[in-house]
């Protein structure tokens, strides 16, 4: 898993997303959400790699327009790069760029690719939770 990651999300090989890619689409449609959103990249990631690594396996490598965004649009240390005291402290780096309305009593799946300290997730499931959905399941490949 180290060596996929390495060519796909830190190399920038967008043709390995396709190793992965059906089984997240099947696994995404079993769990039967209602809104399906995924953790976005900086701005800044976007320009260097030129996808999103998650939602390369969804759909089209970009970062939802409707959904998600970061606070920053350049980040400071890669989160790979954090100690994990460091990583539990990091303050919220989302924000919602979607209606409320579209959360209002929704069962959401949340998708990323690496669940290391859960950090991440968290973040993004209370403010999705916070703007009315009625829950979130986390989706990542690996942990």
């Amino acid at each position: 898993m180290h060596n996929y990651f390495q060519q796909y999300k830190f190399r920038g090989d967008y043709r390995v997303r396709a190793v992965f890619s059906t089984l997240m689409q099947t696994t995404v449609n079993q769990l039967a959400g209602d809104v399906v959103l995924t953790i976005p990249v900086t701005a800044s990631t976007m320009v260097t790699r030129g996808f999103n690594q998650v939602t390369g396996w969804l759909t089209d490598g970009l970062n939802q327009v409707d959904g998600l965004a970061t606070l920053v649009q350049e980040k400071g240390v890669a989160q790979s790069q954090k100690a994990r005291q460091d990583r539990m402290e990091t303050p919220q780096p989302f924000k919602l760029v979607m209606g409320t309305e579209r959360l209002r009593q929704q069962r959401v799946i949340l998708v990323d690719d690496i669940y290391t300290t859960g950090r991440t997730m968290r973040h993004a499931a209370d403010l999705i939770i916070e703007n009315g959905a009625k829950s979130v399941t986390g989706l990542t490949l690996a942990r």
